[in-house]
């Protein structure tokens, strides 16, 4: 969308001259050189106008089909591309609606990836939706404190634990999905009760 780029490069430029929260609608429409009715027409408000940002981002990635790994390369990339305006939007009134909307692209991520991996196909649903969620925490609580913290760790090194992390937690699922299906050949019952919950 035209008018979202013109948009995202007004706000970005201002957010280089003063914070976020002190960056008013008008203020951005008399950059992009339009009028309020036109920043309304496309956006209910600045964390609607926020969230379309994010939401393009997304969209725009090369890698979509990437693995979790490429996912945190992805967003780290993102992080350190921006970090000046990224600092600023996380001390923003905004930060809680980023780090949301970040965490649940890589919680639905990691969750349509294990679901549809054949090795974990024992495991209950609560139980890859429970892990999708400490991946996708892990990844943006690491990511913010890297950021917050002036990304004084090298950024292939920050990825390189989380590439440990992920491997570990790789391996707990699939140690945790062969233990219920062991126990479902010792219990038929167990597999019983799962079929009749579905």
């Amino acid at each position: 969308m035209k008018k979202l780029n013109s948009f995202r490069g007004a706000l970005f430029s201002l957010a280089q001259e003063k914070p976020l929260a002190k960056i008013s609608i008008e203020e951005l429409c008399d950059r992009v050189g339009v009028k309020r009715q036109t920043f309304y027409y496309h956006f209910k408000d600045m964390g609607d106008f926020i969230d379309a940002i994010l939401v393009d981002i997304c969209e725009k990635r090369s890698d979509k089909d990437g693995d979790l790994n490429q996912d945190a390369r992805f967003v780290a990339d993102l992080y350190a591309n921006n970090s000046e305006i990224l600092k600023n939007f996380l001390t923003s009134p905004y930060a809680i609606n980023i780090i949301n909307f970040v965490h649940n692209y890589l919680h639905v991520r990691s969750y349509n990836r294990l679901a549809a991996n054949a090795k974990y196909k024992s495991l209950p649903d609560e139980q890859i939706q429970s892990v999708s969620r400490i991946v996708a925490s892990i990844i943006v609580s690491e990511l913010s404190y890297w950021i917050n913290s002036g990304m004084e760790e090298d950024k292939d090194h920050l990825l390189l634990r989380f590439d440990i992390i992920l491997k570990n937690v790789e391996k707990m699922m699939v140690e945790n999905a062969l233990r219920g299906t062991i126990e479902k050949r010792k219990h038929p019952e167990l597999a019983e009760d799962e079929k009749n919950k579905h």
